[in-house]
C-alpha cells in the first residue's frame, strides 16, 4: 500500500509539471521586490531607471556642458582713408630740451584729420610707455604736466621723457601711413641717468586692447611700428595672452582678439627680429592687464 501510494504521488507531481509546461495555468510567475532592484542598483552604484534623480527630477549630470569657444586672434584690413592721408608732427617740446621751469607744453601739428567729440577721430598720446591717452583738441598746446595728472593719477616726474603720437579712428584703430607718427624726447627739470633711446631704430608702440571691454565683443590688437617692416621673412610683433596663447604677427593691420572670457587679462606685445630673438629698446616690449566684463564703468 505504502508503494502505491509513492507511486501516485509522483504521477500527480509529473503531471502538473507537465501541465505547467505546456501554459496550461493562468497562475503567473512570482515577480521580484522592486524594491530589490532598485537597492541593487543604487548598491552598483548605477543611475536609476528612467535617468531619473532621487525626489523625481531628470539628472542632467551625465550632459556635459559644451567647452567654451578658444581665445584666439584673427587678422582684420586697415580701415580705407578717406582723401589724403593725414600727417602729424611734434612742434614742442623739441627732441633733446629741457624744461627747467614750469610745465611741458605739448603743441602738435596735425593736418588732413579732423578731430571729433567722443567716440569720434583723435589723437593717441603716449607719455613714456603708459596707456595711450585720446586727446581731441590740438589747436593749442596742451600742458602735458595737467594731462598725465588727470589721465594717468600722477604727476610727470621729473627727468628724461619720451612722447609718442598718432591719429586714431573713433574705434582706437591707428593710421599707419607714412608722416602720422611722430615722437620727441626731453627732460623735464633735469635729464635721467643712463636713459637711451634711438628714434631711428625699430620701435614698437603699444595701442590696443586697454581698459574694460564688455562681454562678448570682440577686442582691437593694435600696435604702431616704426622703422621696420613686419613679414615672414622680416620683423614680427610677439603677442601673449594670459601665457596660454600666443603667436607672431607678420602684417601690420589690425586685428581682434575673440572669445576671452569675463575676467583680468595680461596681454603682452614684443617686437621680435626675423629669426624670433626680440629686438633692444625700452618700449619693445609691453605688458598690458585689461578687463573684459558683463558691464564697464
Amino acid at each position: 500500500m505504502r508503494l502505491l501510494r509513492d507511486i501516485t504521488l509522483s504521477i500527480s507531481v509529473l503531471g502538473l509539471t507537465a501541465i505547467s509546461a505546456c501554459g496550461g495555468t493562468d497562475q503567473q510567475p512570482e515577480m521580484p521586490d522592486p524594491s530589490i532592484v532598485d537597492q541593487s542598483a543604487d548598491d552598483m552604484g548605477l543611475p536609476e531607471a528612467g535617468g531619473e534623480s532621487e525626489g523625481g527630477e531628470e539628472d542632467d549630470s551625465a550632459e556635459a556642458e559644451p567647452p567654451p569657444p578658444p581665445v584666439r586672434v584673427v587678422a582684420g584690413e586697415n580701415t580705407a582713408i578717406e582723401g589724403t592721408s593725414p600727417t602729424l608732427r611734434i612742434v614742442a617740446p623739441r627732441s633733446g630740451t629741457t624744461v627747467r621751469r614750469g610745465n611741458v607744453m605739448l603743441n602738435l601739428q596735425l593736418r588732413g584729420w579732423e578731430l571729433q567729440p567722443d567716440p569720434g577721430r583723435h589723437v593717441h598720446v603716449i607719455v613714456d610707455n603708459e596707456p595711450y591717452i585720446a586727446v581731441r583738441d590740438v589747436s593749442h598746446p596742451i600742458d602735458l604736466n595737467a594731462l598725465v595728472q588727470e589721465n594717468l593719477g600722477h604727476e610727470l616726474a621729473e627727468g628724461t621723457h619720451v612722447v609718442r603720437v598718432f591719429p586714431s579712428r573713433g574705434h582706437h584703430e591707428s593710421v599707419k601711413t607714412a608722416g602720422a607718427f611722430a615722437t620727441t624726447t626731453f627732460n623735464f627739470r633735469s635729464a635721467t641717468d643712463g636713459f637711451a633711446f634711438d628714434a631711428a631704430a625699430p620701435l614698437l608702440t603699444y595701442s590696443r586692447p586697454k581698459g574694460c571691454s564688455t562681454t562678448g565683443s570682440r577686442l582691437l590688437l593694435d600696435f604702431y611700428v616704426s622703422n621696420a617692416e613686419l613679414g615672414e621673412s622680416g620683423h614680427r610683433v610677439h603677442f601673449n595672452i594670459d601665457d596660454a596663447v600666443e603667436g607672431d604677427i607678420t602684417s601690420w593691420v589690425p586685428h581682434w582678439i575673440e572669445n576671452l572670457p569675463a575676467q583680468s587679462h595680461t596681454i603682452t606685445l614684443s617686437l621680435r627680429d626675423a629669426s624670433g630673438e626680440p629686438v633692444a629698446g625700452p618700449f619693445n616690449e609691453t605688458q598690458r592687464v585689461i578687463r573684459v566684463a558683463d558691464a564697464c564703468e
